[in-house]
């Protein structure tokens, strides 16, 4: 064999060694960062004196915020991450049946998540994925309106995920990330001096983007 292919047949072996190495050589620690939206997919079922509200139900508007994920490679390609934003304030309206109520009042709050996710094509610079793992709706506050005493729980769920980061340097680059959560609270007030429930699905979907960084 000549020195020449000697040589080639090295840097080909060196490449694939590398590969592998490249990626461990990133570090197991990544962190996202960027503005998300969260679309609430919402339902209620209603009672008031503990009579059902045939037709209630509730519409929550979406809401702009900021989310971030920090992850921990436990394998070359499975991780483990957790994420949370700022808390939003969602504006609850009165739906269906009940739609003339107006608005029944505020929750500042927002979904967080723990996820076990699976990293494909780590060699590359375009490395999408997918997780599943468990969700939390946190309820920070309430404010009344036409309902008074409004109060939420807090509740966990369980949440699907599917993003891909793009890098641009062995450090940074970009990701876009899409989860869907499926949470449900219990929510209570009180409606012209009636005691009114409502078990309300939220099934929030959010969408984040912006910059990448691994370390």
């Amino acid at each position: 064999m000549t020195s020449a292919k000697i040589m080639a047949a090295g840097a080909i072996a060196a490449a694939c060694i590398a590969g592998p190495a490249a990626a461990q050589d990133a570090g197991r620690w990544f962190v996202h960062a960027g503005p998300a939206v969260v679309q609430p997919d919402e339902s209620a079922k209603m009672t008031a004196g503990g009579s059902p509200l045939a037709g209630a139900g509730v519409a929550i508007g979406s809401k702009w915020t900021a989310e971030a994920e920090v992850g921990y490679f436990v394998t070359p390609n499975i991780a483990l991450a957790a994420a949370a934003g700022y808390p939003p304030t969602f504006t609850v309206n009165a739906a269906g049946s009940i739609a003339g109520v107006g608005k029944i009042g505020e929750m500042t709050g927002g979904p967080a998540g723990l996820l076990v996710q699976y990293h494909f094509n780590r060699e590359g610079a375009l490395q999408p994925y997918v997780g599943a793992g468990a969700s939390f709706l946190v309820v920070f506050d309430t404010k009344d309106a036409a309902l008074s005493n409004l109060k939420a729980k807090s509740a966990v769920g369980t949440a699907l995920q599917v993003g891909a980061n793009y890098w641009f340097s062995e450090r940074m680059g970009a990701f876009v990330d899409v989860k869907k959560a499926y949470v449900e609270t219990t929510a209570t007030g009180s409606l012209g001096g009636a005691p009114v429930r409502a078990k309300v699905k939220v099934d929030p979907l959010v969408t984040n983007f912006g910059v990448a960084w691994r370390f």
